[in-house]
């Protein structure tokens, strides 16, 4: 499934409550704040892979969990939002365009917060 990209810089910037938000994904969109390179397309991409494994809603809360966490851990929202396991996965496959090919579900859960 391929996502519906959206260029809403009001929208991201709206979201950017706790971090200054470049890209969200909310499956089954990603909404940038200006035209995406591939690699920052391809991390979104892996995101929407993850919310269907969690069939969408189970991600959110989650994410959250994850978020608040590391939080409490680390004492900075920064670094909070950079181990959440989520996103460790993303930033360590965006560069590799090929990585959704042979990507085995649940990839996320071998990162810890």
């Amino acid at each position: 499934m391929k996502p519906i990209v959206v260029v809403s810089p009001k929208f991201t910037k709206l979201m950017s409550v706790v971090i200054d938000v470049y890209a969200i994904t909310i499956f089954p969109f990603i909404v940038s704040k200006e035209e995406m390179d591939e690699n920052t397309l391809n991390h979104e991409t892996i995101h929407i892979h993850q919310q269907k494994e969690l069939l969408v809603i189970g991600f959110y809360p989650l994410y959250f969990f994850y978020y608040l966490w590391g939080f409490i851990k680390y004492r900075d929202k920064q670094k909070a939002y950079y181990m959440i396991p989520f996103e460790q996965e993303a930033y360590e496959n965006d560069q590799n365009l090929d990585y959704l090919k042979d990507r085995k579900a649940y990839s996320w859960r071998k990162f810890k917060v």
